[in-house]
């Protein structure tokens, strides 16, 4: 397009098309316009780390898993042990009756239970290890003498290396008594005499 001027020349007149909708106006942008982004990059995570604290925690996961096991093995083996020292006929043992409250029966039971503590105490040696001291520790519920018995609560015993004895006296004066030997054998009755070294050499009376 071109207008005249006073001097009757013409000079050509530059018209620019209005920017569309929707397009950006670039024709007065020069080459030091640029996008620049705001945001900070990412940390990243070497591989490393990643794998030192997966190892880590397997670690510590197993370490946790043994210590278990060894508790739990201790108590195991700490029952198996106590299970074997404390026979399960204590769990019958006269608690003492100083109070005049035992019987007869009571007596013959007396017998049978020191049977079962001199067992475990000979476990693994001879009858000469269920000595008084050794029934005593295992039975605190009574007394165990080499001498003579004089209520249910007081038993005699005797041993040798093949055989054991027990005698109990019972209220009404009856002797019970019991006696074992190596080959598993077990007698058990009545006498007068309620010293168990007497049933060692020969039969009571």
């Amino acid at each position: 397009m071109h207008r005249e001027r006073g001097d009757g020349r013409r000079r050509p007149i530059v018209v620019t098309a209005p920017p569309r909708e929707g397009v950006a106006d670039t024709t007065r942008m020069d080459d030091s316009f640029a996008y620049r982004s705001t945001l900070p990059p990412g940390p990243r995570v070497a591989p490393w780390v990643v794998k030192a604290a997966v190892v880590s925690g397997l670690v510590v996961l197993a370490v946790a898993q043994f210590a278990r096991w060894v508790v739990e093995s201790e108590r195991e083996s700490f029952a198996r042990g106590m299970h074997q020292v404390m026979p399960a006929m204590r769990v019958g043992q006269i608690e003492g009756a100083s109070d005049g409250s035992a019987t007869d029966a009571d007596a013959e039971e007396a017998t049978r239970i020191a049977l079962a503590s001199a067992q475990a105490a000979a476990a693994g040696g001879s009858f000469l290890d269920a000595d008084p001291a050794r029934l005593s520790a295992l039975q605190p519920g009574y007394t165990y003498v080499d001498g003579p018995s004089s209520m249910p609560e007081i038993v005699s015993v005797a041993a040798d290396r093949d055989t054991w004895a027990a005698a109990v006296l019972g209220p009404s004066g009856t002797c019970y008594w019991i006696r074992a030997r190596d080959d598993g054998s077990v007698e058990t009755g009545i006498s007068t005499t309620c010293t168990a070294g007497a049933l060692l050499a020969r039969s009571p009376r």
